[in-house]
């Protein structure tokens, strides 16, 4: 009987170091089975782009530019640009840019943006940005000009998205769209544009006929010359998109055309803008002396108007737009 008991508790003893044994190994096994997302998990944390949520919508956005197609952050904070009319639309927008390119290193930015300018660095001029100005700005986003700047183009890539129009000026609308679209102002730009052209409307409403009938020259007055602006410039075109017809002598599809004092006849017109960067010019040293000049039909009427140099020849955007129907309209609603 004793026997029989140490045998049975033998048996016992060793069935229960079995269960003891494979509950241990079960439990030794759930932490590896579970590990191995935790390992996955560590490595995730390395490279989050790919597992976590898209957010490539609220963080940046595609544009269609000059160049192709380019990614923009959703709210640029600190925006370079390398030309006028970048600088006037932004402006106009309501957004200040960090730096942007001037006509002249010795020459501020133009006074007809009045304060707006203040506290923006300059990065070099239109036609040689300073790249490490560019840089040293820290930019997320920089607008220029496919003419301008396509061969500097991947240099600035480099730095920022970089959104290019096709040309200054010409497609002035285009431009402020594709600008206020890379920076989050797209409905902006709309009622910029609406308003704009209401107050066009309501100024050739006014004019009636006689804007058809009013042939109109614009000049610009250099040192020992002048340059008859044509229907390919940007005031130029603003004079045709307003509805004015342009004398025959500059009915030529082209930009700008030279003409000397010899050459006075085809600068009439039945109203002549002109504007100059040179204090002194062929308009106040030779062609108000000159028999000629004083047989032109605007001469002979009055209708010969100096206008603001910068809007009418770089502006290039929609704040100088307003200002050049602003001197039309002051001129000639009478």
């Amino acid at each position: 009987m004793y026997s029989m008991s140490r045998h049975a508790l033998f048996f016992f003893l060793l069935i229960l170091s079995l269960s003891l044994f494979l509950v241990g190994c079960g439990n030794s096994a759930a932490p590896s089975a579970q590990g191995a997302p935790a390992s996955n998990a560590a490595n995730s944390s390395t490279s989050p782009q790919e597992n976590a949520p898209s957010q490539e919508g609220t963080q940046a956005h595609a544009v269609k530019d000059a160049m192709g197609e380019v990614k923009v952050p959703a709210e640029p904070k600190r925006i370079v640009v390398l030309d006028n009319g970048a600088l006037d639309n932004l402006l106009a927008l309501g957004v200040t840019p960090v730096g942007a390119a001037t006509v002249s290193l010795d020459k501020p930015f133009f006074s007809y943006l009045g304060d707006k300018t203040s506290g923006i660095e300059k990065v070099g001029t239109i036609d040689q940005p300073n790249l490490e100005a560019i840089a040293a700005l820290k930019p997320d986003l920089i607008l220029g000009t496919k003419d301008q700047h396509e061969a500097i183009h991947s240099k600035l890539m480099e730095m920022a998205p970089t959104v290019f129009v096709e040309t200054m000026g010409l497609d002035w609308k285009g431009n402020l769209k594709l600008h206020a679209e890379a920076v989050g102002k797209a409905q902006e730009a709309e009622k910029l544009i609406a308003d704009y052209e209401k107050r066009v409307a309501d100024f050739q409403a006014k004019m009636g006929d006689k804007i058809g009938k009013t042939e109109v020259s614009v000049l610009r007055m250099n040192a020992d010359h002048v340059r008859i602006y044509l229907s390919e410039s940007y005031s130029g075109k603003f004079i045709e998109e307003l509805g004015f017809p342009r004398p025959k002598a500059q009915s030529e599809k082209d930009f700008a055309k030279k003409a000397t004092e010899e050459q006075i006849a085809d600068m009439d017109g039945d109203v002549i803008f002109w504007f100059s960067r040179d204090q002194e010019n062929i308009m106040t040293t030779k062609l108000k002396g000159n028999p000629l000049w004083a047989t032109l039909k605007a001469v002979q009427a009055g209708n010969v108007y100096e206008v603001s140099t910068d809007p009418w020849l770089s502006g290039m955007g929609i704040l100088s737009r307003n200002l050049m129907l602003d001197e039309v309209i002051k001129h000639l609603d009478k």
